[in-house]
């Protein structure tokens, strides 16, 4: 029964003739760990895909949709592979504020690939719809009630003064606006430095996932996959479309140029299965230079400087 698995998976590839059809004939799973969730409880939801052992899968990060819930943290299973098939596991926690009664959800892998031309591509195969009810902590009211006659006097107050209202709102605007004329650019100074050091620090802990796990298993789809994160956090960084670019069109860039061995070499491990000790050195400079970018941005927008 086994054997007549491998085949099956084996004869998919080849009648299949390419990753976009292949993906059409895989399925991840997806489900949560528990069937109700309260507001701002965690919840587990897991994630797992068996795949032939020949494709290169990346499963959903932090920068995914996770609508309606939010992303808290991802825990990776090492991957199981045999002669034929390799099984890849992920228990994301996450957590809702939404009020639906039923939430639903359903997450992708990503098959990478390569294009007509060469560059790294993928395709996204959806898990089946889950769902978990909400678990409400408070009574809904009826919706009709009883009136209760009551013929007693009613004081009626004093109509409201709007004149005082509209003169307090306007007295509100002026002090917005002069706070913003004040304080306006350096807020907006400020919010984008936050966002940078955000944007970095989830970079560079993804990265070094993606690393220890191309050391501990050193192959094409590892390196690709690393490359892949480098690419996406440069693409934001330098607004520059680097996912979608060869190598030899990003060593062009002026800011890459000290990289060429580098990329040149990641692009053998992952096109000419030349994967040899140096190789982690490699995406090593990758991480050195992209942190002197990041510096460089950051005292960019700190004196006022465009990006350069």
């Amino acid at each position: 029964m086994r054997i007549t698995r491998f085949l099956f998976l084996y004869l998919c590839v080849i009648l299949l003739s390419g990753t976009g059809a292949l993906a059409q004939a895989l399925k991840p799973t997806g489900y949560f760990l528990q069937d109700t969730i309260k507001i701002g409880e965690p919840i587990k939801y897991t994630l797992t895909f068996r795949y032939p052992a020949e494709l290169e899968v990346i499963f959903p990060s932090e920068e995914q949709s996770f609508a309606p819930f939010e992303y808290i943290e991802r825990n990776f299973s090492p991957t199981r592979t045999d002669s034929t098939t390799s099984y890849d596991s992920v228990v994301y926690t996450l957590m809702t504020f939404e009020l639906d009664s039923l939430q639903t959800l359903a997450l992708p892998v990503y098959i990478i690939g390569a294009d007509r031309e060469g560059n790294a591509d993928s395709t996204a195969i959806y898990a089946n719809m889950d769902s978990v009810y909400l678990h409400q902590l408070i009574t809904q009211m009826p919706d009709s009630v009883d009136l209760k006659e009551n013929t007693a006097y009613l004081d009626i107050p004093l109509q409201f003064n709007y004149p005082y209202l509209l003169i307090g709102l306007g007295v509100l605007a002026t002090l917005a606006l002069i706070i913003y004329l004040v304080f306006g650019d350096r807020i907006r100074k400020q919010w984008k430095l936050r966002r940078l050091r955000k944007d970095y620090k989830n970079f560079s802990g993804q990265f070094a996932e993606s690393i220890a796990r191309l050391e501990q298993t050193p192959d094409k789809h590892h390196s690709e996959e690393t490359l892949v994160v480098w690419k996406r956090y440069m693409e934001r960084l330098e607004s520059a479309p680097y996912t979608k670019m060869t190598t030899k069109e990003i060593v062009k860039l002026p800011s890459e140029q000290t990289l060429t061995d580098d990329l040149k070499a990641i692009d053998r491990s992952i096109y000419g299965h030349h994967l040899n000790g140096e190789l982690i050195g490699h995406f090593k400079h990758l991480e050195q230079h992209t942190h002197q970018r990041y510096e460089q941005r950051y005292r960019d927008i700190q004196h006022g400087r465009s990006n350069s």
